[in-house]
């Protein structure tokens, strides 16, 4: 994998492991040892996990950008979870860029009668077809088509197509939409800008940032001494043992065993 600690600049490869740590209430409730190199296909698997481990089911999953997906949002929701995930274009949904290409759907005037779109220069694209693309996970994602197929004496095209060769005479414009996922998506994101979802978000911050933050920086614990998922688990284990005391009489000392949530008054 290529580390976050790249001194030398190069995209040197190192052999690691990809850790996850499930907390609650500043507690370590589980960790998770994956080889992928993005969290994404990580999720649902240390979700898994952790139902085995605590014979319980979670009401709330929060996580970061690098979690969210099609697949990760409908298997929470299939299976009775609510998603509290930040979108992998929250941020650049804030953007004039994002709110004025007239190149993407979402910038484009929707038809539902006839299941169309009005581009800039106001002619249709119509659904063309539907095609199914598949994960290595197994995953299926359906996704629709739209298409323009003239684009004769656009003043627009170079604005809408930027990425069209040049010597392309007429060029077909083409979009495509998951209905399945902006359906999920719309939902997490509802829930996501909730006064509940504002709380989640900054203790995922506060917590779960921060234990990674006394793992690694207070506690100097940067490297593995072990190979093999089996014996990393239970370094990690020991690891997690220890800081669940330490957070405990931390805790205990500062009269807050009962706290569960930061108040995003008392983070402000």
């Amino acid at each position: 994998m290529r580390m976050k600690e790249d001194h030398m600049c190069n995209g040197q490869l190192k052999p690691a492991y990809n850790i996850q740590l499930a907390v609650h209430s500043e507690y370590i409730m589980g960790v998770g040892v994956f080889p992928n190199p993005n969290d994404t296909n990580t999720l649902i698997p240390f979700v898994q996990q952790l139902e085995r481990l605590h014979t319980q089911h979670f009401k709330y999953v929060v996580a970061d950008a690098g979690y969210d997906s099609h697949e990760n949002l409908t298997w929470l929701k299939h299976n009775q979870y609510l998603s509290c995930i930040k979108p992998q274009y929250y941020e650049r949904q804030k953007t004039k860029v994002w709110t004025t290409d007239i190149g993407k759907a979402r910038n484009m005037q929707y038809i539902p009668e006839e299941d169309s779109f009005i581009c800039a220069k106001g002619r249709q694209l119509k659904y063309a077809y539907t095609r199914n693309i598949k994960k290595k996970t197994g995953f299926v994602s359906e996704r629709k088509v739209y298409i323009c197929e003239s684009y004769n004496r656009c003043g627009y095209k170079k604005d809408c197509q930027p990425y069209a060769k040049q010597t392309t005479v007429n060029p077909i414009k083409r979009i495509e939409i998951t209905p399945a996922y902006d359906a999920v998506l719309a939902e997490n994101q509802r829930r996501l800008l909730s006064d509940t979802g504002v709380q989640l978000r900054i203790n995922r911050s506060i917590q779960v940032e921060g234990t990674f933050g006394v793992l690694k920086q207070d506690l100097g614990f940067r490297r593995f001494l072990h190979r093999g998922t089996g014996k990393v688990h239970k370094m990690l284990y020991l690891l997690a043992m220890g800081f669940y005391l330490t957070k405990l009489h931390n805790r205990i000392q500062a009269g807050r065993i009962h706290t569960t949530v930061f108040t995003v008054k008392g983070t402000a």
